[in-house]
C-alpha cells in the first residue's frame, strides 16, 4: 500500500508558525515538503478574526526580537512592509506613561494571521482543514491518515502541533516513541487562555499605544486593534484572561466567560459606548509552562521523527520560528 502514494521528503503536521518556518528552510534546500494542518487557515496560535468590517488579532498580539538570526528574517519583513514597530513596551492601566525604551513590539500590517498567510504563500503544498488521525511507520517511511481515509507518505515526520495533541496521534507513542522521549514530551505542560473580541461602537480610552499588559490581574490584556493599527473599518477590542483565570473559567458558558471579560473592558469605554458584538476564543494550548531548552527533540526512531515548537527554547514566536528552523536544519543534515 505504502508504495501506491507519491512519497515526501517531509511532511510537517501543524501549519503555525513554526512548520510554516521549517518548511521555508526545507523547501529553500530542495527538499519536497507537505504542511498539514486541522483548522481552516494557517498560522495556528498567529490568527486575526474578523468580526463585522473589523480584524482582531486574538492570539499572539505582538512579538519582540532577541536572537540575530530571527533579526534577519523580522527586518526582511520590515522591509517587505509585513510587519511594523507598534510600540516599545505597554502601560499597566496606571496613571503612568508606556516604557519608551524596551525592545520593539512588532505586529503585521492586516493582523498576526497576515505574517503567517504571507509565509505560507510561498510554499508548494499547504493543506489546512484536514485533521490527521494517525500516524505510524514502516522501514520505508511514515503513513498518515486523516479523518476522512485519506492517505500521506514521507520519509520524515516533523510534529509541530502542540505536544500533547502530537502525542494523541501517534497513540501516545505506543509504537514509535522510546520510554525516554514520552517521558520528555509528556511532561510539557500549557497554559489555556481565554480570549474576547468585542466590537465596540462608541469610544474606548485606552492608554497608548492603545493597550495595556497587566500580568498579575486576572484580565492579562486588552488592546484596541483599531488603535493597534489593523483593524481601520470597526473598533474590535481584545481581552484575555490570564492563565490562572483562563483555568478557573474553562468550564464556563460562553456568555459567563464574555460577561467577565466585558467587566474590565467597560472601565475603559466612555459613557454611551456599546458592544454590538461579542465572540470568545478558547485556546487550550495556548503557553507552554514547562518548556524544554533545547531548540527540538529528536525521537530515537527510524525513519527520522522530530518534534517542534514554542514548547522547545522558549514560548514565544521567536522561540518558535527559531524552533522550526533548527529542526530543518537537522532534517538537511540527516538526509545528506
Amino acid at each position: 500500500m505504502y508504495m501506491d502514494y507519491e512519497v515526501t521528503d517531509v511532511v510537517i503536521i501543524g501549519a503555525g508558525i513554526t512548520g510554516l518556518a521549517a518548511a521555508s528552510v526545507l523547501e529553500n534546500d530542495g527538499m519536497s515538503v507537505m504542511v498539514i494542518d486541522k483548522d481552516r487557515t494557517v498560522g495556528g496560535r498567529m490568527t486575526t478574526r474578523r468580526v463585522g468590517p473589523g480584524l482582531a488579532d486574538d492570539g499572539a498580539q505582538f512579538f519582540t526580537v532577541r536572537d540575530p538570526i530571527f533579526e534577519s528574517i523580522v527586518n526582511d519583513w520590515l522591509e517587505q512592509g509585513i510587519v511594523f514597530v507598534w510600540s516599545y513596551g505597554f502601560n499597566d492601566g496606571s496613571l503612568e506613561t508606556a516604557p519608551t525604551e524596551g525592545h520593539p513590539r512588532y505586529a503585521a500590517h492586516g493582523g498576526m494571521g497576515a505574517l503567517a498567510r504571507h509565509i505560507a504563500s510561498g510554499l508548494r503544498d499547504v493543506r489546512v482543514n484536514t485533521p490527521i488521525a494517525t500516524a505510524t511507520c514502516d522501514d520505508k517511511g511514515w503513513i498518515l491518515q486523516d479523518e476522512d481515509g485519506q492517505i500521506y507518505t514521507g520519509n520524515a515526520l516533523l510534529m509541530t502541533a502542540p505536544v500533547p495533541q502530537s502525542l494523541r496521534i501517534l497513540d501516545e507513542g505506543a509504537t514509535v516513541l522510546t520510554r525516554d522521549d514520552y517521558v520528555v514530551l509528556s511532561g510539557i505542560e500549557y497554559a489555556p487562555s481565554l480570549a474576547g473580541v468585542f466590537w465596540v461602537e462608541g469610544t474606548v480610552t485606552l492608554p497608548y499605544p492603545g493597550a495595556i499588559q497587566r500580568k498579575d490581574a486576572n484580565i492579562s490584556w486588552i488592546s484596541n486593534n483599531h488603535e493597534k493599527g489593523i483593524s481601520p473599518d470597526a473598533q474590535l477590542v481584545t481581552v484575555q484572561a490570564s492563565d490562572d483565570y483562563s483555568i478557573q473559567m474553562w468550564s464556563a458558558p460562553d456568555d459567563r466567560i464574555l460577561n467577565a471579560l466585558r467587566t474590565d473592558l467597560e472601565i475603559f469605554m466612555r459613557d454611551g459606548a456599546t458592544v454590538r458584538e461579542a465572540q470568545l476564543k478558547r485556546w487550550r494550548y495556548s503557553r507552554p509552562t514547562t518548556p524544554l531548552q533545547e531548540r527540538m527533540l529528536i525521537a530515537d526512531n527510524e525513519p527520522p521523527l522530530l518534534f517542534a515548537g514554542d514548547a522547545f527554547g522558549g514560548p514565544r514566536v521567536e522561540g518558535a520560528v527559531l524552533s522550526g528552523i533548527s529542526a530543518a536544519e537537522r532534517l538537511i543534515s540527516m538526509a545528506r
